[in-house]
């Protein structure tokens, strides 16, 4: 007489109910920060689009400078096309621009918005490529993570 078969008594890869659900968090918190950032490279995108189109470029003075977590930044005063004085940041300044208070800086402005897009003429897209990558990093790992806990 042959004997049943016992039920299969497979252990539950976790141990506490909730630590698959902590994963699944970590796979979504992974999913928006990584969405996020990639929204936020995009808007640098088109930002950076804006002002090879239409952008006018000028010397401005630089008038003050402050060092933040994502690099120098540069308050710089310039003169518009149509004569007004206005003052903006750039923020993403490029390698052979002097950041020093009084000195002189190729900026690229949208005069449709002179103190809102402004950028150094001679910078590059560093910030635009880290960002970017930050964002593609985090999805990928996002979807590693999906794979893993399923």
């Amino acid at each position: 007489m042959r004997r049943p078969a016992r039920p299969s008594r497979r252990r539950s890869r976790h141990r506490a109910p909730y630590a698959n659900t902590k994963e699944w968090a970590g796979v979504a918190g992974a999913t928006v920060f990584g969405l996020v950032f990639v929204f936020i490279a995009l808007q640098m995108y088109y930002d950076h689009r804006i002002l090879q189109e239409r952008g006018l470029v000028t010397t401005g003075d630089v008038v003050a400078v402050s060092y933040g977590k994502s690099g120098p930044s540069a308050a710089v005063r310039f003169t518009t096309a149509d004569g007004k004085t206005v003052q903006a940041d750039v923020s993403d300044t490029g390698d052979e621009t002097e950041l020093k208070v009084g000195a002189q800086m190729q900026i690229r402005y949208d005069p449709k918005d002179p103190t809102g897009r402004v950028e150094d003429a001679n910078g590059g897209a560093g910030a635009f490529w880290l960002v970017s990558l930050s964002g593609v990093v985090l999805l990928v790992a996002a979807a590693y993570g999906a794979t893993r806990v399923a």
